[in-house]
């Protein structure tokens, strides 16, 4: 008598319980990231050799534009809000929630106090296009970069100072920016760079 085989089927995997996994993590993920928040412009920073790295967060950030413009912000969406209400205080100005909500979704910004309502009174999309001027650092005339230095420190007093200059700035622009932090009794800083593969044989030197 002939045996009787089984019918053989195709092989078969449920993956509808993976599906439903990959689901959940791609939600998790989307839920819980920080967007980056849109910087005022691209600073093209020179290249160095360096092992140290600047912090991730409790930053105050000042960039140094291609002709010299000076851009400035925080890391923190709070620390941003109190900054502005400490430089509004500071100069008798009043900014609405809208205002504010706008100016803290800012990385960094670069426009003399007189110009920023106007700015923030933009709609979003359109804050984006417009060219920022820079904030006024002349140390023999107009400076207000040593108002938002302080007004930071008032919001967060554990900040701390950040350098990025492109790599076309000219050194007036520089020297102003630091005669802005000297003014405030700021000596120590780091300075943002590319980093840049070190030569052989080379090693950081204990201090």
């Amino acid at each position: 008598m002939a045996k009787v085989r089984p019918k053989k089927h195709p092989p078969f995997m449920d993956m509808t319980a993976m599906t439903d996994v990959a689901f959940l993590l791609l939600t998790f993920f989307i839920m819980t990231a920080t967007f980056k928040s849109q910087e005022a412009a691209e600073i093209d920073t020179p290249s160095s050799i360096s092992a140290i790295k600047v912090p991730d967060d409790n930053i105050m950030m000042i960039s140094i534009g291609t002709k010299g413009e000076v851009f400035f912000g925080v890391d923190a969406q709070p620390d941003r809000i109190a900054m502005l209400d400490n430089i509004a205080t500071s100069k008798g100005l009043s900014f609405t929630d809208e205002q504010k909500k706008k100016f803290s979704n800012q990385a960094s910004f670069g426009f003399p106090l007189a110009q920023l309502k106007g700015w923030l009174d933009l709609p979003g999309p359109e804050m984006g296009t417009v060219k920022q001027p820079g904030i006024p650092t002349d140390s023999t005339g107009i400076s207000e970069l040593a108002d938002w230095v302080y007004a930071a420190r008032q919001a967060n007093s554990q900040l701390r100072i950040a350098i990025k200059g492109d790599n076309s700035a000219k050194f007036p622009a520089f020297k102003n920016v630091l005669a802005n932090l000297q003014s405030q009794n700021i000596n120590r800083f780091n300075l943002v760079t590319d980093s840049e593969e070190p030569p052989a044989g080379w090693k950081v030197e204990d201090k």
